[in-house]
């Protein structure tokens, strides 16, 4: 039996817009809400947390991970880690 991952605890990571285009830079965390439909184009300098339910185009950039819950999400933009 294989062990299951968890997804970090991104509870105290600043929550994104839950539509439009976010063009602004976190610096940290950052999380979308689950039932978002967001566009990426600003920087995250830290993880990306991708609720489920999400619709999501990141074509800016993030600094970490894109953590992703089950959601529609499209990379574009640049990764980090």
């Amino acid at each position: 039996m294989g062990k299951e991952r968890s997804m970090p605890d991104y509870s105290n990571a600043q929550e994104l817009p839950t539509s439009g285009i976010f063009k602004s830079m976190i610096d940290g965390n950052a999380r979308v809400k689950s039932g978002s439909n967001l566009e990426v184009r600003g920087m995250i300098d830290g993880d990306l947390f991708i609720e489920a339910g999400s619709k999501v185009l990141v074509s800016g950039m993030v600094e970490g991970r894109v953590m992703n819950d089950g959601s529609d999400v499209e990379l574009k933009g640049m990764i980090g880690r």
